[in-house]
């Protein structure tokens, strides 16, 4: 098993990088969120491994922090979830707010990942959200989304959609009085731009 690989970032595509070690170059499948943080080309980098392998596969994941290759561990222990379906969640989000989104109940912005269903990401929800850590990602004071209001749900969902993260989203939304997910919106996009 590769644990990691030191070396230089000699390549950037969209879902592959590859990294020079000893003057072997070896190519890593990566999350477009992952890729974004390598530096610059013929730049020395630490990148956390994955090796995936089954008869017909060998295949090595490669990820900027220990954290993210956690999550994509985490998320291939889901039944039905593979290595691409995965990788597709990691490049959509970042590891922070996915696993808020896990945390918080948020299938909906799971499923934001192409090719991840609707059923596919109840399911990461339902497997995997006594394992992450709420008071990690900053959600042990917060309501359970399952237990707000559809409006809020909504809310959120309009605001992710906008192009904020979940967090963002969510703490935007803290001390509103409003009860439509109209009115919701409004303080929410008031408060992200102030």
């Amino acid at each position: 098993m590769i644990a990691y690989i030191k070396g230089s970032v000699e390549f950037k595509g969209a879902d592959k990088a590859i990294v020079e070690c000893g003057g072997i170059g070896y190519s890593l499948n990566m999350p477009l969120s992952q890729i974004n943080e390598l530096p610059q080309i013929g730049t020395n980098v630490k990148v956390y491994t994955y090796m995936h392998v089954r008869e017909d596969i060998l295949d090595l994941y490669g990820f900027t922090s220990e954290d993210a290759l956690s999550l994509f561990q985490m998320l291939i222990t889901v039944s039905g979830v593979g290595p691409k379906a995965a990788m597709s969640i990691l490049s959509a989000h970042q590891p922070a707010t996915i696993k808020s989104a896990i945390a918080g109940g948020d299938h909906k912005l799971l499923s934001q990942a192409q090719g991840i269903g609707a059923k596919t990401a109840q399911r990461i929800v339902l497997e995997l959200k006594d394992k992450i850590d709420k008071a990690s990602v900053g959600i042990d004071d917060m309501p359970s989304v399952a237990t707000e209001s559809n409006a809020v749900n909504e809310a959120i969902s309009a605001l992710v959609s906008l192009g904020y993260t979940y967090n963002e989203s969510k703490n935007a939304l803290r001390g509103a009085s409003a009860n439509t997910t109209e009115e919701l919106l409004k303080y929410g996009l008031k408060q992200l731009m102030k």
